[in-house]
């Protein structure tokens, strides 16, 4: 079973369980994503899709915890967001975090198992940057990205940015 988590007005798949704010989305269930619990029950769903929403809900790592309690054992979770260096980052009011890629990495170690005060804890499976169109400038920051992502986000991100973030991550129980 799938849970598009912000579905806004069209689910990722058609019969993905939609939870959004807004009554004209398309989601099941109408609910603040700022609001814990979520109605829903623990360990249901193997996959979770969060496409430009994480960068809108107020607490990350509640939210993250959250989408642990509700996903199963090895439960694949998509999440989509703009860079921190990506212009689409800054352009909507609404966004109320600024992430990098690098900043997955801290859903996998004691940190935020510490934070959640258990064992709440995801593996990275995938992670990339996507850039835009132009193929000079695009091709030398996604060269950069992948040969050293902690050098590109600290030295070439605002020369050469990004767009999105793609990561996958698995949930570990």
């Amino acid at each position: 079973m799938t849970l598009d988590v912000g579905c806004g007005r069209f689910k990722s798949e058609p019969d993905a369980i939609g939870i959004d704010i807004s009554p004209r989305s398309a989601a099941d269930i109408i609910w603040n994503l700022d609001e814990f619990p979520w109605p829903l029950e623990n360990d249901v769903f193997d996959r979770i899709q969060m496409s430009h929403i994480i960068e809108h809900v107020r607490d990350v790592t509640r939210t993250m915890a959250e989408i642990f309690r509700v996903g199963r054992a090895g439960a694949d979770v998509f999440v989509v967001t703009p860079h921190f260096s990506s212009h689409n980052s800054f352009t909507d009011p609404t966004h109320v975090r600024h992430l990098a890629a690098r900043s997955f990495q801290y859903f996998t170690g004691e940190d935020f198992a510490t934070f959640t005060g258990s064992e709440v804890r995801f593996s990275i499976e995938e992670l990339e940057l996507t850039f835009g169109k132009n193929f000079v400038l695009d091709g030398v920051g996604r060269w950069l990205a992948r040969r050293n992502l902690e050098w590109y986000e600290r030295h070439a991100a605002w020369i050469f940015p990004a767009q999105d973030i793609r990561c996958h991550l698995k949930i570990r129980k």
